[in-house]
């Protein structure tokens, strides 16, 4: 049994050495000098009475009890900044994660939150990866992109299936023309929001048009990429029905095609079964 708690201090000097495996860059980051980094981490090791790094002439690197102590640090120390945050702000605060290809539909439901809720900031994290580790990132829930999450510690509610279709410019359509066929689509430009091109196989299978393919095909990174891409006139890409919503009514985007597939993914909001939050409840009611 420890008779004393590490610092803070130390168990940041820990969490930040680890990353980085490296004192000086830690110094950097914590804005002391490496020494005292160094003795912090040596003063942790020798409470635990483990070993936490190997030193090397070149670098770090952790040991085995140092991979064991790592998201163990993480995870408190989340806990400690979000206990901080809840205690020093007079407003109300949720901390949410989201894939930046659904900001078109939830910065909408977000604005119109804050106006009933002035009382509840919602601090939005955009991010390209479609999924969430709440023991090592700071936030109070997540929308996660794919299947429904199986983890027994998380709580799940449905936002919407995805539903494909083609989407693009009207000006890159020909004059007094609305729709196109399969195989007039050949003669765009095929914007892909994945290098795997996906989503445009996906929906060729069930319009029976496997065998096509376009003669000029753009990659992006994201979905949101490929749709603006679209909407500036570039070709045609695949877009969610529901994302496309806003551009759709608003004439920025038109469906050429009235074929809608369903992906077998959909947009689910997530979090800790142990959050406690009741502003968090609300926004997930106002969401859903």
């Amino acid at each position: 049994m420890i008779n004393r708690l590490p610092s803070t201090k130390e168990l940041q000097a820990f969490l930040i050495t680890a990353q980085h495996l490296n004192f000086t860059a830690a110094a950097h980051i914590l804005n002391v000098t490496q020494g005292a980094v160094s003795r912090q981490v040596i003063s942790l090791e020798e409470q635990l009475k483990v070993r936490l790094f190997h030193r090397h002439a070149r670098g770090l690197t952790l040991t085995n009890k140092g991979y064991e102590f790592l998201p163990l640090v993480e995870q408190a120390m989340n806990q400690i900044h979000r206990a901080v945050d809840q205690v020093s702000n007079d407003k109300q605060l949720v901390k949410l994660k989201a894939p930046s290809c659904i900001t078109p539909w939830l910065l909408p439901k977000l604005m119109t939150f804050q106006q009933a809720y002035p009382d509840i900031d919602v601090e939005l994290t955009s991010a390209i990866k479609h999924n969430v580790n709440f023991s090592t990132e700071p936030f109070d829930a997540a929308i996660c992109y794919g299947q429904s999450p199986q983890e027994k510690s998380l709580l799940t509610n449905l936002l919407f299936e995805e539903y494909l279709t083609p989407v693009c410019s009207a000006s890159v359509l020909p004059i007094d023309k609305t729709t196109l066929s399969t195989d007039e689509m050949n003669d765009f430009t095929w914007l892909h929001a994945t290098p795997q091109k996906s989503d445009w196989a996906l929906w060729l299978k069930q319009a029976n048009s496997s065998h096509l393919t376009a003669d000029q095909n753009q990659h992006f990174a994201t979905l949101d990429l490929s749709v603006s891409a679209a909407i500036q006139g570039f070709g045609i890409a695949i877009g969610d029905i529901t994302l496309a919503k806003l551009d759709l009514e608003s004439g920025r985007l038109v469906a050429p095609h009235t074929l809608t597939v369903a992906s077998g993914n959909s947009y689910y909001l997530v979090r800790p079964k142990t959050m406690q939050n009741p502003s968090l409840e609300l926004l997930i009611e106002w969401l859903i």
